[in-house]
């Protein structure tokens, strides 16, 4: 990781949502220097869950509208994220399997790391291709 900034998830909030137009104006204008490549930020793991959280619940957004934004989000080249390829998976698991996010992100990593049982009582992993539930 090379970044020495870390950036919240409060930020692109306020850029996708526009709620408050001062401050997605300064949070548009930093993530324009994330595009070009002046500024470099990293985005830690758990800030993407609430994001992803926030879109859903508060602002009620389709899932569809927010695997676009983050996608777009996570492919500025001045940003990094730990687990973009991870994330990435796991955003089209979230959409096509209508799971929870976190639950999607659990099943993008096990699907990456060779895993394929899970011991839960959730059924939405029964929805996933390659991860078998098992129940204790």
């Amino acid at each position: 990781m090379v970044a020495v900034k870390v950036i919240d998830a409060n930020i692109i909030l306020r850029f996708l949502t526009n709620d408050l137009p001062e401050q997605a104006n300064q949070a548009a204008s930093l993530l324009q220097k994330l595009e070009e490549g002046t500024e470099r930020a990293w985005l830690p793991d758990l800030f993407l869950t609430d994001i992803i959280w926030v879109l859903e619940g508060y602002y009620q957004q389709p899932r569809t509208q927010i695997r676009e934004w983050i996608t777009t989000i996570l492919s500025l080249p001045g940003l990094e994220f730990s687990n973009k390829e991870i994330a990435l998976t796991a955003l089209d698991l979230y959409v096509e399997n209508k799971i929870d996010w976190s639950d999607a992100f659990t099943a993008s990593q096990m699907l990456a790391g060779g895993i394929k049982e899970i011991i839960s009582f959730d059924q939405h992993f029964d929805r996933v291709k390659g991860v078998t539930r098992i129940e204790p």
